[in-house]
């Protein structure tokens, strides 16, 4: 694969750039199996399996197929459709994950969407995250908004203005903290993921803490929050509220006190 200059690459794709005194980046293309070294693009387009060494700096990231970057990825927006892996970090303004995407360290997004499963050997720091499938992260995850159906498995903190987690698998977080949090058991079993048919998930956390909550399905030692809600499935150790407070009577709640 020849990429620009006389520099070449193996595996079938093609680099594109000007000499016209204005500074532009190269496209890289891979079609089929191959592999490239890293640097700075302006997009890249694979559609096949891939192997890029080094750390990639981009506009555009669209994968169709199979993709390991053996480096750091920064890119303006980053698509998958297929298996993708980052080794050392990823950084984008939007991510859109068709598949499962692994990152081996901290991933940063404006936006993510998945329909999937997001596997961060570190910590994640989002503006809007909504998907469909599993989420698991070795640290924290920080957002302003969450919205999943399906589980999650969160190593440290699970920490948003507005959480929302519609639980179709085994789900757990050292804590939960936020604005609005909102956790239901799933009303029926989707075509996603891995789940199978009547295996409805629960939420297991050390401490959830916020200032609306309502919970489902969902274990805990402690529950703080102005106004709270105990839903069926849940066994809570002790809730501390500051306005309201209603219990289901599916719920097991072993002590509750007004702060």
């Amino acid at each position: 694969m020849k990429l620009g200059g006389d520099r070449s690459d193996s595996g079938t794709g093609t680099g594109t750039g000007t000499g016209t005194g204005v500074t532009r980046l190269n496209d890289l293309r891979i079609t089929g199996n191959g592999s490239s070294g890293g640097g700075q693009y302006d997009k890249v387009k694979i559609m096949g399996d891939s192997m890029i060494y080094g750390d990639v700096e981009c506009t555009l990231f669209k994968c169709t197929g199979t993709a390991s970057v053996e480096g750091a990825l920064k890119s303006g927006s980053v698509s998958c459709q297929g298996n993708m892996k980052v080794h050392q970090g990823l950084h984008s303004e939007t991510i859109t994950i068709q598949g499962d995407l692994e990152v081996l360290g901290d991933l940063s997004a404006g936006t993510l969407k998945v329909n999937g499963e997001i596997r961060v050997e570190g910590n994640m720091n989002v503006e809007k995250m909504k998907g469909q499938g599993t989420l698991v992260i070795s640290g924290d995850c920080q957002a302003e908004e969450v919205m999943i159906r399906g589980s999650v498995d969160i190593g440290n903190m699970l920490n948003a203005e507005v959480i929302e987690i519609k639980l179709y698998g085994p789900s757990r977080a050292r804590e939960i903290g936020g604005g609005k949090i909102t956790i239901n058991k799933a009303m029926m079993i989707p075509l996603i993921g891995k789940y199978s048919p009547g295996a409805y998930g629960a939420m297991q956390a050390d401490s959830i803490e916020g200032d609306e909550i309502h919970l489902e399905n969902t274990k805990a030692s402690v529950v703080r929050g102005r106004n709270v809600y105990i839903g069926a499935g849940c066994e809570i150790g002790l809730v501390e509220y500051r306005d309201e407070y209603k219990q289901d009577n599916g719920a097991v709640v072993g002590q509750y006190q007004r702060i």
